[in-house]
This record gives structure tokens, C-alpha cells and sequence, in this order.
């Protein structure tokens, strides 16, 4: 009926600690995007080049995947990536009203 003893002030310290220090020895770091907008609200163009840059070794993009990864608004993904259809860096696979699915153009 009781349940599991709740650990103790020390004892969350410490696993935070040691959480926190075998995250640092993995050494694995996500890299961080800065996204910046223009005064009309749309991406600039630097942004639009990393975006580019990441687009291209995706096996497919959606536009959670843009949101999620570079800090954006889903309406804002939507937006940047028929931007990029327009520009023929990605191709649409599966367009419908809730989620179109983008894979990157083949360059020759």
C-alpha cells in the first residue's frame, strides 16, 4: 500500500550530479541553430542557408522535424519549406491539408 520511499534532498543531488557529469562524458552536444528574422517576419537569408545546409541530409522532412530541430513555429516550418520547394531544393512526396512530407531534391 505505501509504495516507494522517496529519496532525499542528498540523494536527488547526487543523482542529478552524476547525471549531469556522464552527460558531459558522452560528449555528445546537439548543435544549436540561431534563427533570425527579418523586420516583416520572414527567416533571413543566412538562416535559410543552414536550414538548407541540414535539409539536404535528411532522409525526409516534415514540418515537426524543422520546428523541432532548428526552434521554430510549425507555421513558420510550413512557410520555410515551401519556400524551399519554390527554390526545387526539396521535392513533395505526400502533400495533404495536416502534413506534406518533403524528401531533399537529387542534385545531378
Amino acid at each position: 500500500m505505501g509504495g516507494r520511499k522517496r529519496p532525499t534532498l542528498s540523494q536527488l543531488e547526487k543523482r542529478m550530479r552524476r547525471e549531469r557529469e556522464a552527460g558531459k562524458k558522452k560528449g555528445k552536444e546537439r548543435k544549436t541553430y540561431e534563427m533570425k528574422l527579418t523586420s516583416k517576419g520572414f527567416l533571413t537569408e543566412v538562416s535559410l542557408d543552414q536550414i538548407i545546409n541540414e535539409v539536404g541530409k535528411m532522409p525526409y522532412i516534415t514540418p515537426y522535424v524543422i520546428a523541432s530541430k532548428f526552434g521554430l513555429k510549425i507555421s513558420r516550418a510550413k512557410v520555410v519549406l515551401r519556400e524551399l520547394e519554390k527554390r526545387s531544393i526539396i521535392i513533395a512526396v505526400d502533400k495533404n491539408r495536416r502534413v506534406p512530407i518533403y524528401v531533399p531534391a537529387q542534385s545531378s
